[in-house]
């Protein structure tokens, strides 16, 4: 009899717990129909919003690199395969904006559009990856709001790095993909480890440095996932197939790019990015002999000889200096009062890995502080997450996906501060912005388990943890959208509002290059060279002629021996920058002056950085 009370019991209880769950069910069930439609309207509203800003900015140039991007771009657009094929800038930007020149739309335009669709593809995996996880609306939209202004702010950059942000994120899709295949089928496991292979490959095509990143996050991930099975006595024999399935991939998809630069090159290569990049970080010698004196564009469609650094190409040019009394501009930064070389290529491994962190670590605070400046929540981010995991709050069997963000976001950082120096100041926020996206999903994907321990706390850490989490998407807003510092960091990028509606901008030296074209100064094709070379490279670029030389060496019309030089490598014009109130030049010892002309624009020399001043553009015709 009492087995049959407890039978008839359990019965019950097993009677209501369906109408319990059906309940709940109708709820849930509406929230996974709405959901997804509440993220896909952020997703066309960060878009839209986006594309409105680089609509606005559509004319402008950014800066010497996207310049190259886009010359490559209009190579493939007509078919130059043999110009386009470069070893030096990563192929997928252009490969992406080439159907668009084909089609007709401007070189700046083609460059929006593929932005545009970096921003749907962070947008939207992102914050899928985020709701996936736990079927919470709130954590994903905290991370698209919180990303939207930094994309709006990012968009109109003609350089691959908003697409770098868009690899990252579908990274971890097929990253994750591949964790959760491996206790699964062979079959699965392969096919989830051929797509991350894909992924990987995309990657490489993105950008070079990706390589080392997406090697890194893989083998981080498959320790901790190793480390995790061991814990639990997992039996981890037939995960092979999956790191063996990306390995192959990978090949698989790479090797015609790899084998079409090989027949170019004359020698097998990956890219020659990477060891134009490090190669100096170990030594400080040889940097004004290591380059030619003048660099020539590597072939009659490049707008600059930055189109192929790869020294092969690069040094093609002139080495030597015509006229030793030409001292070239020296950086006052730079300038010591002893100024040769310590550590060069001939020094022994120990001085130059000496040197190397040396330089490193001189380098860590300008690095850490870069971030800061447009990811000033990134460090408290990090540091949380990495105190929860050290006293055991976070557990890779529970947060296995947010784990490999961790780990991801930590080959990142780690990969760039073993390049980064002091004497670029960290360099450009720009190589930094997954950090940005990837600290930001840490946090959303964190927040319900922080919101379940806060709100049994009480009332008042309740409410100071929802204005932390308010703190990530307000600080996002106001450095990237507003354009002014937030009220706990002192730095921003910006230093004025994004405008996403209104009359389009044409920045000062468009009108400059519409002047020029106008008054037939410059015709196309013609072969340039000037004073500042950043500001002639856009300008290159703006009127369709060939500009000659790199920055900070020096060139100038009167003397006899560079003038020429010039010449004799087929240069045809000189561009010279003066103050608008400098004393007028005599240019008849060089050739006719053919143009003159007042903008406000880089002027004094030829750094990225000098301010914007009324300045004085005189166009000089060679005589031969």
């Amino acid at each position: 009899m009492k087995h049959v009370t407890s039978t008839s019991a359990a019965a019950t209880q097993i009677t209501h717990e369906p109408d319990h769950r059906r309940s709940g069910a109708a709820p849930r069930r509406f929230a996974r129909v709405v959901a997804p439609l509440v993220l896909a309207l952020l997703v066309v509203v960060g878009v839209a919003l986006s594309a409105a800003v680089a609509y606005h900015n559509r004319l402008g140039v950014t800066n010497v690199d996207g310049i190259s991007y886009m010359g490559i771009a209009r190579e493939y657009a007509n078919g130059w395969l043999p110009d386009a094929i470069n070893a030096y800038w990563s192929p997928m930007v252009s490969w992406m904006m080439a159907p668009f020149i084909a089609a007709g739309l401007g070189m700046q335009t083609a460059f929006a559009v593929v932005n545009c669709f970096a921003v749907a593809v962070v947008l939207g995996i992102g914050g899928w990856l985020v709701w996936s996880q736990n079927h919470r609306i709130v954590p994903a939209v905290l991370f698209m709001v919180t990303a939207i202004p930094a994309l709006m702010s990012a968009v109109s950059v003609q350089t691959p790095d908003l697409l770098v942000v868009a690899w990252v994120v579908g990274y971890l899709w097929a990253l994750r993909w591949a964790d959760q295949a491996l206790h699964g089928s062979t079959r699965a496991r392969l096919v989830s480890g051929g797509v991350l292979g894909a992924v990987a490959a995309i990657g490489y095509f993105v950008k070079l440095f990706l390589l080392p990143v997406a090697v890194g996050a893989v083998i981080l991930w498959l320790l901790l996932r190793v480390w995790s099975a061991r814990r639990r006595r997992e039996p981890v024999r037939h995960w092979w197939t999956s790191p063996v399935a990306t390995i192959v991939v990978f090949a698989v998809v790479i090797a015609p790019w790899v084998g079409a630069l090989t027949m170019k090159y004359g020698s097998p290569t990956l890219g020659s990015s990477l060891s134009v990049n490090i190669g100096s970080k170990f030594d400080d010698g040889g940097r004004a002999t290591d380059w030619p004196f003048l660099p020539v564009p590597p072939n009659s469609h490049a707008f600059s000889p930055n189109e192929d650094f790869t020294p092969s190409v690069y040094k093609q040019g002139p080495m030597d200096n015509p006229d030793p009394a030409v001292v070239p501009p020296t950086d006052d930064a730079a300038t010591t009062e002893d100024t040769a070389p310590k550590v060069t290529k001939d020094s022994g491994i120990a001085a130059r890995a000496g040197y190397y962190l040396h330089e490193r670590m001189l380098a860590l605070p300008y690095y850490l502080q870069k971030i800061s400046t447009f990811a000033p929540f990134a460090a408290p981010i990090a540091l949380l997450f990495a105190a929860a995991l050290v006293i055991g709050v976070v557990r890779f069997r529970r947060y296995a996906f947010t784990c490999i963000v961790a780990a991801t976001t930590l080959v990142y950082f780690v990969g760039y501060g073993m390049i980064t120096s002091s004497s670029s100041g960290g360099g450009n926020a720009r190589y930094y912005w997954p950090l940005f996206y990837l600290t930001a999903m840490i946090g959303a994907l964190m927040l319900p388990a922080v919101w379940r321990l806060v709100r049994r706390r009480g009332v008042v850490r309740t409410i100071v943890a929802c204005v932390a989490i308010a703190v990530v998407p307000v600080a996002s807003f106001t450095q990237n959208w507003i354009g002014s510092p937030a009220p706990f960091y002192p730095s921003v990028n910006r230093t004025e509002a994004l405008r996403v509606t209104g009359p389009t901008d044409v920045p000062e030296i468009v009108r400059l290059a519409d002047q020029i074209r106008a008054s037939g100064a410059l015709p196309e094709d013609a072969t340039v060279i000037g004073s500042n070379y950043r500001s002639l490279s856009s300008l290159a670029f703006l009127t369709d002629t060939r500009v000659y030389g790199r920055s900070g060496q020096g060139y100038t019309y009167h003397s006899d021996a560079m003038r020429k030089l010039f010449i004799d490598q087929g240069v045809q014009y000189f561009v010279q920058f003066d103050p608008a109130t400098a004393p007028a030049r005599d240019y008849s010892m060089a050739g006719k002056l053919v143009g003159t002309y007042n903008a406000t624009i880089s002027c004094s020399a030829d750094r990225s950085t000098d301010p914007e001043i009324p300045c004085r553009i005189q166009i000089v015709k060679f005589a031969k």
